[in-house]
């Protein structure tokens, strides 16, 4: 009974092959709506003595959280990717994270066009880094999980996703909490992501490898 009932689960389980190709065509999307409100300021400028620089001189705040928003998104799909390959199945529960963590992926555009149009708003602020932090803390959790699932597969755990953008962006969050005056200046944090990473790398093998012990 108990065989039958661990094959009834294990039939839950989905390949991450699947789960990747979705994810792909999910930030893809994500990636695709962050352009869409740039596109819309052509039209809306045209006028006959106007020109092309004028556009982008005239909506740098804009400009500038597109591409923020866009290097953060690629960042994280690479990071995802790295942390699908060559994994085991994946359970319900990372099936169930995953689709939360791809909704705030196709949520992003929206605080990111807020920023174009509210750049001295604290909501639009707080709303933007909130949601590129539980998107980060969603991957974080995914990351922990799937490592875990190798360990208990008796398959050595794969070294990166260490959490260290998570911690930088609740860092930057709790920042903009708590002096909203410096506004989107705390996302500069988000260079130090690699030499944090790489500051926690170690302490996350040892948790990982505690339950072979």
């Amino acid at each position: 009974m108990t065989g039958a009932g661990e094959d009834d689960r294990s039939r839950d389980w989905l390949g991450p092959e699947r789960l990747l190709a979705f994810s792909d065509g999910v930030v893809a999307i994500g990636l695709t709506l962050l352009i869409l409100p740039l596109a819309e300021l052509v039209p809306d400028a045209e006028e006959p003595h106007g020109s092309g620089l004028e556009i982008l001189t005239d909506n740098l705040a804009p400009i500038g959280s597109f591409v923020l928003s866009f290097a953060v998104i690629a960042r994280f799909w690479a990071a995802h990717h790295r942390v699908f390959d060559d994994a085991p199945r994946v359970s319900p529960t990372i099936v169930w994270i995953n689709t939360v963590w791809l909704f705030t992926i196709v949520v992003l555009p929206f605080p990111t066009e807020m920023v174009g149009s509210f750049p001295e708003d604290r909501f639009t602020l707080h709303f933007y880094v909130g949601t590129l932090f539980v998107s980060s803390a969603l991957l974080t959790i995914m990351t922990f999980l799937v490592q875990r699932s190798r360990v208990l597969a008796d398959r050595a755990p794969k070294r990166g996703g260490s959490g260290g953008t998570g911690v930088l962006l609740l860092l930057i969050f709790v920042t903009t909490l708590v002096a909203p005056q410096l506004g989107y200046w705390p996302l500069l944090l988000l260079f130090l992501s690699s030499p944090v990473e790489r500051l926690l790398a170690p302490v996350v093998e040892r948790r990982l490898q505690r339950p072979r012990n």
